[in-house]
């Protein structure tokens, strides 16, 4: 059996849990053989850390390394793109974090900008969906594969969903799917330079990859064809600018973000003519908020992957449970509480990395990947033109 060695990119969290996961994969050889950061120092930390065998001071030397057969991208998100079609330059297969890319303000005069503040929506449409054809063709004319890092596709409950809504036989009418928490600990996340987008991209990819996984899944299984997002409306704001919640005091939410949404809700309707409703937010308190519902023509399912109840809990005082983890962004361990007894497994981690690996190994498309990642982006982007110009946008 034929070793898959691994080259990571990045140092961060989304490193961390990526190392953790590939260790997970089941019936294959996989080994993370390197990790490269912009802080040559952190690599080495996290190298140690982990046992991972090589850190190298620049992305150039991980991609040189003949042995790693597959680059896992976990960098900010403007640097997704140049990171991916350098990997598929050097012959790599390439799995890149969510979502795939943004806009960034590249081509925008004024360096010194806001340009969450100043670029037009319908030009910010078009560069991000530039980008994301690049990756996609550079990926597809080094004939490596894509493997777009979209985990609620993986989750156990939107699968079960999945094949919930394939047993029923009926039509999916409408899905209800939201991410929110009370805000991003990263500081790239805060200009619309570094991060792409706001709310909407940065957790609102989720649920709407999980959407239009779904309605894609349909059209394949019932007609042979996806089905396809057709158009967009959507709201956007700043809910952390407003009057009130300035004057609050204390506050748990955090804030300071410079020129991207807080909180954005989103209408898709599919060629079909059935509906997602998506919303995300870094406005909702209570650690983070993960569900998708779908009601089908004759069943509905839902998927609860954070907060569930596989795992409840109390304590009066905060510091009861001491360093044992609850879950991902929860304010305070005081109160009712809702362990996961495996976060990375309800959330789907282990179960891309076993994907990609296999997708490694058999040549063959993943059920994340640049299709997925560019309708991601389409829907998304044409969400903020059709907040910012108040009206309905065809993306068909």
């Amino acid at each position: 059996m034929k070793k898959i060695r691994v080259g990571i990119v990045g140092a961060g969290f989304a490193a961390r849990f990526h190392a953790h996961c590939y260790r997970r994969v089941a019936g294959l050889d996989v080994e993370v053989r390197a990790v490269a950061a912009a802080r040559p120092k952190r690599a080495r930390q996290f190298a140690n850390e982990l046992g991972i065998p090589n850190a190298y001071d620049r992305v150039e030397q991980l991609l040189a390394d003949a042995e790693i057969d597959l680059v896992d991208i976990c960098a900010p998100n403007f640097l997704h793109v140049p990171l991916v079609e350098a990997a598929a330059a050097a012959g790599k297969h390439v799995a890149v974090e969510k979502p795939l890319t943004g806009y960034f303000g590249d081509d925008w005069p004024d360096r010194d900008a806001l340009i969450g503040d100043v670029v037009p929506r319908d030009h910010m449409r078009q560069e991000a969906l530039a980008s994301a054809d690049r990756a996609i063709v550079a990926c597809r004319s080094a004939g490596v594969r894509l493997l777009y890092a979209e985990n609620w596709i993986y989750a156990p409950g939107i699968q079960k969903v999945r094949r919930l809504l394939a047993q029923a036989g009926g039509t999916i009418l409408r899905i209800e799917g939201e991410e929110s928490h009370s805000g991003s600990h990263s500081a790239y996340y805060r200009l619309w330079r570094t991060a792409g987008g706001g709310a909407l991209l940065g957790k609102g990819c989720h649920p709407l990859g999980g959407a239009l996984y779904l309605k894609r899944d349909e059209g394949l299984r019932l007609h042979g064809t996806p089905i396809r997002p057709r158009s967009v409306v959507a709201e956007t704001a700043r809910l952390t600018r407003s009057p009130g919640f300035i004057a609050d005091n204390p506050r748990h939410i955090k804030s300071g973000y410079e020129d991207i949404e807080d909180w954005a809700c989103v209408l898709v309707t599919f060629d079909d003519g059935t509906v997602a409703q998506i919303t995300a937010g870094d406005t909702t308190l209570g650690g983070i908020r993960n569900y998708l519902t779908a009601f089908g023509s004759n069943a509905v399912a839902m998927a609860r992957i954070n907060p569930n109840d596989a795992c409840v809990a109390y304590a009066p005082d905060g510091s009861t449970f001491g360093d044992e983890y609850i879950t991902e962004k929860i304010e305070t361990k005081a109160g009712w509480t809702f362990p996961s007894p495996d976060e990375d497994w309800m959330t789907g981690y282990p179960q891309e990395l076993q994907d990609f690996a296999e997708c490694v190994t058999e040549g063959r498309e993943p059920l994340s990947g640049g299709e997925l990642a560019r309708d991601v982006v389409a829907v998304i982007f044409a969400a903020y033109q059709s907040a910012a110009e108040g009206r309905r946008i065809d993306i068909s």
